[in-house]
């Protein structure tokens, strides 16, 4: 049996699951986050001076000041672990204006990866009996959420989770088409979005969508010493529509 994926709106009985995969989303970038964090100048300097304190002021004997190394590394992961769940939380109880989902029907012995198939996509529901959709197991792997901009005008924050595994970009796309309609539909004149310096893959599908990037910053992850690189990216919806009406 093929599997397939059903774009549909967002229901109140979706909240717990699409907070899960909110969740799983960005946590998933934690690891990269820690790994790279490991290897940058503050951490060895953090070392350094930790060792220095203990050896010169504190009269550790040496052998033991090397305990400061695990330390370290330690409260390096609990600081980025502890900062992506409060993100992760954070968006977890952002209630947005408008949302979609993407619900995906798999048979329930299946054994190969989700990037190993093809998935056929429909919009609102599969053109199958209920009787056939009753011998797929189904689980939401992506949502997409829009809330209003606090300091922008008619300009609308655009928020996408897709579970691991899956292709961000298949998944994505058809879900971008449907709620870039639907923020015409309210009026709105710009898309806004952030992406991390880890989001290889988000960053080359917003581009790829004609995002402009609109400003780079740096986000504190612990104090002033650690910090994450972020894009802010703007898609303009009244240039988009009228390149269609010209087509």
């Amino acid at each position: 049996m093929q599997p397939f994926i059903v774009v549909r709106n967002y229901r109140e009985d979706d909240e717990l699951k699409c907070q899960e995969l909110v969740r799983d989303y960005i946590m998933s970038f934690f690891k990269k986050s820690f790994y790279c964090f490991c290897f940058r100048e503050i951490t060895l300097q953090f070392i350094v001076i930790t060792w220095a304190i203990l050896f010169i002021f504190l009269g550790v004997p040496l052998a033991f000041c090397a305990l400061c190394v695990p330390g370290c590394i330690f409260f390096l992961f609990s600081g980025t672990y502890f900062s992506f769940y409060a993100k992760a939380v954070e968006l977890m109880k952002t209630k947005p204006n408008q949302a979609l989902v993407a619900e995906c029907y798999e048979p329930y012995i299946f054994r190969l990866k989700p990037n190993e198939v093809t998935y056929q996509i429909f919009m609102d529901d599969a053109p199958y009996e209920p009787s056939f959709k009753n011998k797929f197991r189904k689980k939401i792997i992506a949502t997409v959420s829009v809330k209003s901009h606090s300091s922008i005008y008619n300009a609308a924050w655009i928020r996408f989770a897709v579970a691991p595994n899956y292709s961000f970009q298949k998944v994505a796309e058809p879900m971008f088409g449907l709620i870039l309609k639907n923020c015409v539909q309210l009026g709105y004149q710009t898309i806004e979005s952030t992406i991390s310096e880890w989001q290889e893959n988000e960053r080359d599908f917003y581009d790829n969508l004609g995002f402009a990037t609109r400003q780079i910053y740096h986000k504190q992850i612990i104090g002033n010493s650690l910090s994450v690189m972020k894009t802010q990216l703007t898609f303009n919806l009244r240039k988009d529509e009228a390149l269609q009406k010209q087509n």
